[in-house]
């Protein structure tokens, strides 16, 4: 564990969080022994914190007298009640800040957000409310939420800390009008920072005596082998050789993609020397055709990968029939019991890319928080959200108080396990009685370092199989951008037919029913509907991006 941790802080994955790693409840950057300044003058309705003796500018209690804040936010199914969960409770005493909560359930969510922002009554804070990019560039640019820049630089240590040290997250957390309205959610595990796994079976490979495979023409060789010579020894032609449904369409695409040459993640878009293009008319692109068809006209893919449902797909990996397949965990396709079977293949290689490389995944979720104009109290309110930017805040964020859910189970307080009581069917039931965080996207950073203490076998096996075989060749994917309004609504207008189009046409060519050499209309077709334009729109995006870097 100990070395992993070594490569993981080598590769820079928790540059800028340690520095929270403090042993009480008081952030990085304050002073719980000084004193309120001295300001001789009383709170009155309506004023800001700053320069009234009841705000406490570095410390603990945030203020001297209770104050109590409304907030917004998404409430999951698997949550008890949030008045009488113990985060909210812990806080309330560490700080002197209670909430009053206005919750959605999930489904409902969009449309109760949507209804406050448009009438006008909105609360002090959205807090895991999940806002968009054209939320936070509509109702920011009117003032309904203020800009942070101020606040976090007088009262937020931490978070500065945090994006002065990761300056790519900060650029992608601003409205592309350049102003700062939402901090985000950011988990720093490795399991979280690589998109996709490619996974092998490892007892298939031994049974048959092959290598791990390196290029992509091995893996092919690969998967034959899987077909042709009964690496189960059942005696039965019933092995998968390679198989994805609709939700890991992505992944699958990813893991093949990087041989290629092109860092694919959640967009259609990748760049090169500072030029954006679009992946789906790219030679990576056909390549990646090309190969998914030669597979499939062989009976090395799964037939029904295009229209079996989830269940289905999982339904065969719990059964160990599938030999290879792109997924965040090989746990998740085959038992939890068949985790050890299989093994991460390390980026394959082609003859258009001799360089092993991976995408990475930005494992951030935007605008989880928001302070609004109606919101009194600002400067404790960002005092109060900057704790979980330290690591034993993201902690207490992720899991809830220590002692609850979880506790530390070696004297150097690294390594750590959760506790389930009698009564609740797993430790996720138990949490989403403890923590928002089970099910929420509440605002804060949980450390690599913390999340790497769990003392499960199976995470301990994840975490080094990414380390020994992924991280040593990441590539940054296409960054989360920001459009404009006016962007957004051209873009979206786009992006509705192109897609469905290049969707359609991929599982076409794949499947044999499209011949590859209707490429050339398949890109004249994509010119027609504009994707040159929305080309344009990402290069825009990108440049501004780029330029607040």
């Amino acid at each position: 564990m100990k070395k992993l941790l070594a490569l993981i802080l080598a590769l820079g994955l928790f540059v800028g969080i340690l520095s929270g790693c403090t042993g009480d409840k008081e952030p990085a950057g304050t002073d719980p022994t000084q004193k309120p300044a001295e300001t001789g003058g009383e709170e009155t309705p309506g004023a800001d914190d700053e320069g009234t003796e009841n705000f406490n500018a570095t410390g603990y209690p945030i203020v001297n007298e209770k104050i109590t804040l409304t907030l917004f936010s998404v409430k999951a199914p698997i949550q008890g009640d949030w008045e009488e969960m113990p985060f909210w409770k812990e806080m309330e005493e560490m700080t002197n800040i209670a909430f009053k909560f206005d919750l959605a359930a999930p489904e409902a969510a969009l449309e109760r957000k949507s209804l406050l922002l448009g009438s006008g009554d909105y609360p002090d804070i959205f807090y895991g409310a999940g806002l968009s990019g054209d939320e936070e560039l509509t109702y920011g640019s009117q003032g309904v939420f203020r800009d942070l820049n101020e606040l976090v630089d007088k009262y937020a240590p931490n978070i500065t800390a945090f994006f002065e040290a990761n300056p790519d997250y900060k650029s992608m957390s601003f409205a592309s009008d350049g102003n700062w309205y939402t901090l985000p959610q950011v988990s720093l595990a490795p399991r979280d920072t690589v998109a996709s796994k490619l996974w092998v079976n490892q007892e298939w490979l031994n049974n048959l005596g092959l290598p791990m495979p390196k290029t992509i023409d091995e893996y092919y060789e690969t998967l034959k082998a899987f077909k042709e010579n009964d690496p189960n020894g059942n005696n039965q032609a019933d092995e998968i050789p390679m198989s994805f449904c609709g939700d890991t369409l992505g992944q699958t695409r990813g893991a093949f993609l990087a041989a290629y040459g092109v860092m694919y993640n959640s967009e259609f878009f990748d760049v090169k020397d500072n030029n954006v293009f679009f992946i789906p008319t790219s030679d990576a692109w056909k390549a990646y055709l090309t190969f998914m068809n030669k597979l499939y006209k062989e009976g090395l893919m799964d037939t029904e990968s295009f229209t079996q449902t989830t269940q289905q797909y999982v339904g065969k990996g719990n059964q160990t029939l599938i030999g290879s397949f792109a997924h965040l965990a090989s746990y998740i396709v085959d038992t939890m019991e068949n985790y050890p079977k299989y093994k991460a293949i390390p980026p394959l290689t082609s003859d258009m890319n001799s360089e092993q490389m991976w995408p990475n995944k930005y494992p951030i979720s935007f605008g989880q928080f928001a302070i609004t104009d109606k919101n009194e109290h600002p400067e404790a309110s960002i005092r109060w959200v900057d704790y979980f930017f330290t690591h034993e805040g993201g902690a207490f964020m992720s899991q809830g108080p220590e002692g609850l859910g979880w506790q530390y189970i070696d004297e150097e307080r690294k390594m750590w396990e959760k506790i389930v009581p009698d009564g609740y069917a797993s430790s996720e039931e138990y949490r989403g009685t403890l923590t928002p965080n089970c099910g929420t996207a509440t605002p804060g950073v949980v450390t690599g370092e913390f999340l790497l203490g769990l003392n499960a076998a199976h995470v301990v096996n994840l975490e080094e199989q990414i380390a020994e075989a992924y991280l040593p060749h990441m590539k940054s994917s296409f960054p989360i951008l920001k459009l404009t309004a006016d962007e957004q609504e051209e873009a979206a207008t786009l992006k509705t037919d192109i897609l469905k189009y290049v969707e359609q046409m991929e599982a076409s060519f794949i499947t044999g029913e499209t011949d590859l050499s209707g490429w050339d209309d398949y890109v004249a077709n994509l010119e027609k509907m504009k994707v040159g334009r929305l080309v344009e729109i990402y290069q825009t995006a990108y440049d501004r991006f780029a330029g607040a870097n």
